[in-house]
């Protein structure tokens, strides 16, 4: 069996020579996809890390649906900035720190996540003022240049006065360890924001919204098929990409589930390669769908 494919990308045409099985496990698993407006996310994160460091730090919220693929995008820049150690003075450098926002806006919880993230013990029975002490001591030997907040929308589980004092405490981080903050969530998040007007300002949103038809969305679906290890090359016309809209609503993790559960079957089936009829259908497009809840 020849291994070139020339439909495919390098690194897709090498796993297109692999099993079936193996083929199968390799689409299930997360895999970052480029396209042109998480591209321009990259770009922007990059900006903001290079930032030199003043007084009063840029801040970027990165807002959309969820699905969009906002998490995908902070993990794959994460992954492109991992953490060092330097020999040297024996220290750990971590670029970018990740934490996911509390269900809540608890600040001594939040102070927790900071901690494990950094993957610094917890001390036994701490307050809020152990916790904060700590969490910036330990932020300003590792040197970020940039603190990320995931699920930033959660802020609406708590009171006005809870969310002020929560908002004003990211204030005081971005003002302390002097990085620029990136806070990322639903369109709840800049209700949120909005609430510390001081901090708000110091926001570029930057958004993702849902697909529709046109070049960029044909662009998205020719690197998925090009992406996918499938041994011939894919037909998928005009009417198949707007049904695919239609179907997910352009939420990315609704095309991306479709077109790896319809390479799956192509695999299964022995065709090995996806028609627009397989969209099109309602029968094979319902059972990668499945039933509604």
């Amino acid at each position: 069996m020849t291994t070139e494919f020339p439909h495919l990308y390098p690194g897709a045409g090498r796993i297109a020579a692999l099993s079936a099985q193996e083929r199968i496990l390799r689409i299930r698993a997360d895999r970052w996809v480029s396209y042109p407006r998480a591209e321009v996310a990259l770009a922007k994160l990059e900006t903001l890390l290079s930032f030199p460091e003043r007084a009063r730090m840029p801040n970027l919220l990165l807002v959309g649906e969820s699905g969009m693929g906002k998490t995908m995008i902070i993990e794959k820049f994460t992954r492109d900035h991992p953490s060092s150690f330097d020999d040297t003075t024996g220290r750990l450098h971590m670029p970018v720190v990740a934490v996911q926002m509390v269900s809540g806006p608890d600040e001594t919880r939040f102070y927790r996540r900071i901690l494990a993230a950094i993957g610094a013990p917890e001390p036994p029975r701490a307050t809020l003022a152990v916790l904060e002490s700590l969490a910036l001591r330990l932020l300003t030997e590792l040197r970020p240049h940039m603190l990320v907040i995931d699920e930033i929308h959660s802020l609406q589980a708590g009171t006005i006065r809870e969310q002020a004092r929560f908002l004003n405490m990211l204030r005081f981080l971005g003002n302390e360890l002097r990085v620029p903050l990136v806070c990322v969530g639903t369109a709840q998040a800049r209700n949120a924001l909005r609430t510390d007007a001081q901090l708000v300002r110091r926001f570029e949103a930057f958004a993702l919204p849902p697909w529709q038809d046109g070049v960029d969305f044909t662009g998205l679906i020719s690197t998925l098929t090009r992406s996918l290890p499938l041994r011939r090359e894919s037909e998928i016309d005009e009417k198949a990409l707007l049904r695919m809209i239609k179907v997910t609503g352009g939420i990315t993790s609704g095309i991306f589930a479709i077109m790896s559960q319809l390479a799956i079957a192509a695999i299964e089936s022995g065709e090995e390669r996806i028609l627009a009829r397989d969209i099109l259908g309602g029968d094979r497009l319902q059972a990668v769908l499945g039933e509604p809840v």
